[in-house]
């Protein structure tokens, strides 16, 4: 009766062990949304975490920076990964990421030439966070006196 009753707790023990394991697996392997917090001041630091890989990064202004028809009209700053994403541009190994300021293994795709443009204080700004392996994420900001506000939406911010 023993044997058999230390048999039958063996049993427990060692499935019990297997199905943490596979539970464990399957929480490590799950796709971690991407959050995005907006930091700093003028230009702002983007941070973000998830697991997930970036592959571009969007900022639109109120302003038209260029004559074509869409969202490039008014986009300020676009990167975006250069090849095949890899573990390198996970979101949490490139956080934060600086206003105008490209990270190892992304290139500028606008402006085309040149820097940035400046962000100008109390004007408003859309962030856009594109990435694959899990959702992105995005938002509005605006810098006033050295400190930026953060919004998942723009009637949010402070009035220009």
């Amino acid at each position: 009766m023993a044997s058999s009753l230390l048999t039958f707790r063996k049993g427990i023990t060692s499935t019990s062990a297997a199905l943490l394991f596979v539970v464990c697996s399957i929480g490590l392997s799950c796709e971690r949304d991407t959050k995005l917090k907006v930091e700093g001041g003028n230009p702002p630091k983007f941070v973000m975490t998830g697991n997930g890989v970036l592959t571009s990064i969007r900022v639109r202004g109120p302003q038209r920076q260029r004559n074509v028809t869409g969202e490039a009209a008014s986009l300020y700053w676009l990167i975006e990964t250069r090849g095949d994403p890899g573990t390198n541009d996970r979101v949490n190994a490139i956080s934060p990421v600086t206003y105008g300021v490209v990270p190892q293994g992304f290139e500028q795709v606008y402006p085309q030439r040149g820097a940035a443009p400046p962000l100008i204080e109390d004007e408003h700004y859309y962030i856009r966070l594109v990435g694959s392996e899990a959702n992105g994420d995005d938002g509005y900001f605006t810098s006033h006196d050295g400190t930026v506000s953060f919004a998942k939406y723009e009637s949010e911010l402070p009035n220009k």
